[in-house]
C-alpha cells in the first residue's frame, strides 16, 4: 500500500510539471547532418529564417535559402536566390518586410563584400557592391531607409559608416572615433528617421564617461547628452540599456559600482527630457530585501546582516559577482528588470571596462530572436569574434549565480524584487541565454541546460517555482526525438506566453511504408508556458 501512494503521487507530480511546458506547432527542414542552421529574424509577417546552402548532390552552387513562417509556424516553402560563389554571409538585418544580408569573400578587413536585399512579399531579390568603406573589423550591420550601417574597429578605434543604397554616398559619421573609446548600442528610430548610439570612453582623470549621441540618417549630430555627473565619487555606470522611444525623452537602465575595483553595487534608472538634462534614481542592495532569495535560510540571513552592517557604517553594500543587466520590459507604469549575477573564472587578465567580460556591445536581441550576429556567435560562426581572439589568452567560462528580477514604478518606487538560484551553471557561451516573458502579474524565466528547458515562475513578485526541467518533445505521433545537437540549441522569447526553440535534430518517424527511417533536420517548436497551471508540490501531497 504504501508503495502505491508513492507512485501515485509520483505520478501526479510529473503530470503537473509537464502540463506548464507545451510543445505546440513544429516545422521542419529535412537535410543533412553537417548543414548550417538557419538565422531567425522577426519581420512584419512573421519570422524569416535563412542561411548560404551549397546543395553538395546536385552542384555546388551557392544559394540563399530562406523562408517565411506564421505564428502557426506554417510556411509556404523554402525559397533560394544565388549567391556569388566564394562569399560567406557576414552580417544581416531587415527593415519592413526586407531582408538585407552582408556577404563577404573572406573575413579579412579588406574582402570584397556586397549586400543582397530580398523582398520577402514579391521575392524580388537586388545586389548591391558595398564598396570604398573604411576596412573595419565588423561588430554590427544594420539597415534602416535604404541606408546601410556599418560599425566595427579601424586601428583599435570604434567608426561608424552610412552607405546610401542609392547614390552610393559614404558618410562616416563624426564623434564615435577615437582612444579609449566603445560603442555600447545602436538602436535604429524608424518613427524618427534616426539613429542612437551610446558610447563610453575615459575621461580626464581615466573615469569612464557615458555619452548618447542621436544622429539623422545623413550622419548628422542631433543631439548629445554627455553623462559625466554620477552618484557618489568613484562611482561609475558599468552597464545599461537605452529603452525604445517615439521622442526625445529617453530612459536607460542598468548597473553601476567602482569600475577600477571591479565593484558592482546595484542598478540606476536614468531619465533624460527633451532639453537632454539627465537625472538619475540609484537603489543599491538596502532596495532590494529579496535580493539573496536565492539562498537557504541560513546563507540569506548572513548576506542579509552583512547588508545592514554596511549600511549602518555609511557605506554602499558590494554585489560580490559581476551584475549584469539582461532585459527590461517597460509597460505604461513600471520598469520589469531582468539581471544575472555572473562569477567569471578561468580568464587572464581580469575585466577591462564596461561590459567586460560579456563584450562591450550590446546586441538588439528582440529582432534577432535572441541570437548573436553569425559573425559574433561563437558557437556557429567559422570565425571567431575578434574581440574574443584579442582579449582572452585562454578559455573564459561564466558561472551562473542567480537571477534577479526587480519591479520599478516610473515614479520611482520599488514594487518588488526577488531572485532565483542557477545551482551554479557554467558555462563557456557568453551571451545571455536567459529568456524572459511578462504576461500580467506573471513572469517566466526559461533557459537551456543541455538538452533540457530550465522553467522558473514568479506571480505578482512571489516565486512560484524554480528550475523545473522538461524535456524536448515532438508533438507529432509516431515522431521521436533520436539524437540532439545540443550546440545548435536556441530557446528565445517569442510573444505572449510563447517560446521558439530551434536547433538540429536526427528524428524516427514511420515512413510511407510504415517502417522506421530517420531523418536530419532543422527545427522551430513553438512552445506555450501557463503558470495556471502550476501546482506546488505540497498542495498535490
Amino acid at each position: 500500500m504504501r508503495f502505491l501512494i508513492v507512485l501515485i503521487l509520483a505520478f501526479g507530480f510529473f503530470i503537473s510539471a509537464h502540463a506548464q511546458v507545451k510543445f505546440l506547432d513544429r516545422y521542419e527542414v529535412v537535410g543533412q547532418p553537417f548543414d548550417p542552421p538557419f538565422e531567425i529574424m522577426r519581420t512584419e509577417s512573421g519570422l524569416v529564417s535563412f542561411r548560404a546552402y551549397v546543395n553538395r548532390n546536385l552542384s555546388s552552387v551557392k544559394v540563399l535559402q530562406y523562408f517565411i513562417t506564421n505564428e502557426n509556424l506554417e510556411s509556404a516553402g523554402m525559397i533560394e536566390v544565388n549567391i556569388r560563389n566564394g562569399y560567406e554571409i557576414l552580417g544581416y538585418d531587415t527593415d519592413g518586410d526586407e531582408l538585407f544580408v552582408l556577404l563577404t569573400r573572406g573575413y579579412h578587413t579588406g574582402a570584397d563584400k556586397y549586400i543582397l536585399q530580398v523582398n520577402l512579399t514579391t521575392n524580388m531579390a537586388y545586389e548591391y557592391r558595398a564598396e570604398n568603406l573604411l576596412p573595419l573589423e565588423l561588430i554590427e550591420f544594420l539597415v534602416q531607409d535604404r541606408k546601410a550601417i556599418f560599425m566595427g574597429k579601424a586601428e583599435g578605434r570604434p567608426a561608424l559608416q552610412l552607405y546610401d543604397l542609392d547614390t552610393k554616398r559614404i558618410q562616416t559619421v563624426q564623434g564615435i572615433y577615437g582612444n579609449d573609446t566603445e560603442v555600447l548600442q545602436i538602436r535604429k528610430v524608424p518613427v524618427m528617421e534616426s539613429l542612437e548610439v551610446v558610447i563610453s570612453r575615459k575621461g580626464k582623470y581615466k573615469n569612464r564617461e557615458t555619452s548618447i549621441f542621436t544622429f539623422d540618417m545623413e550622419g548628422n549630430v542631433v543631439r548629445e547628452v554627455k553623462i559625466d555627473q554620477f552618484g557618489k565619487p568613484g562611482q561609475e555606470i558599468l552597464e545599461g540599456i537605452l529603452l525604445a522611444n517615439e521622442s526625445y525623452q529617453q530612459v536607460m537602465i542598468g548597473s553601476y559600482g567602482i569600475d577600477g575595483k571591479n565593484s558592482y553595487q546595484g542598478m540606476y534608472v536614468m531619465n533624460i527630457n527633451d532639453f537632454g538634462e539627465y537625472e538619475f534614481l540609484v537603489y543599491s542592495l538596502e532596495d532590494f530585501p529579496n535580493f539573496y532569495n536565492y539562498l537557504d535560510e541560513k546563507r540569506k540571513a548572513k548576506q542579509d546582516a552583512y547588508v545592514v552592517k554596511e549600511v549602518e557604517k555609511g557605506k554602499v553594500p558590494s554585489i560580490r559577482n559581476t551584475y549584469t543587466i539582461r532585459d527590461v520590459r517597460e509597460s505604461k507604469d513600471d520598469f520589469l528588470v531582468y539581471f544575472d549575477q555572473v562569477n567569471v573564472i578561468s580568464s587572464r587578465g581580469g575585466r577591462s571596462g564596461m561590459y567586460a567580460p560579456f563584450g562591450p556591445y550590446r546586441y538588439d536581441r528582440f529582432s534577432r530572436m535572441g541570437y548573436s550576429p553569425i559573425f559574433m556567435d561563437p558557437q556557429i560562426s567559422a570565425l571567431p569574434p575578434a574581440s574574443m581572439t584579442q582579449s582572452y589568452s585562454v578559455v573564459t567560462e561564466y558561472q551562473y549565480i542567480s537571477g534577479h528580477f526587480v519591479k520599478i514604478g516610473k515614479e520611482g518606487n520599488v514594487i518588488w524584487d526577488n531572485s532565483f538560484s542557477y545551482d551554479n551553471l557554467t558555462t563557456t557561451y557568453p551571451d545571455a541565454f536567459g529568456e524572459v516573458a511578462v504576461v500580467g502579474d506573471d513572469l517566466y524565466h526559461l533557459y537551456l541546460e543541455e538538452d533540457k528547458i530550465k522553467a522558473s515562475l514568479f506571480r505578482n513578485g512571489e516565486r512560484l517555482a524554480e528550475n523545473l526541467s522538461f524535456d524536448l518533445e515532438i508533438p507529432t505521433e509516431n515522431n521521436r526525438i533520436r539524437t540532439t545537437e545540443k550546440e545548435s540549441l536556441r530557446l528565445v522569447h517569442w510573444y505572449d506566453r510563447y517560446y521558439l526553440l530551434s536547433g538540429k535534430q536526427t528524428v524516427r518517424y514511420l515512413n510511407s511504408d510504415n517502417r522506421e527511417a530517420t531523418k536530419d533536420v532543422f527545427f522551430m517548436a513553438k512552445i506555450l508556458v501557463d503558470a495556471d497551471l502550476y501546482q506546488p508540490e505540497e498542495i498535490q501531497d
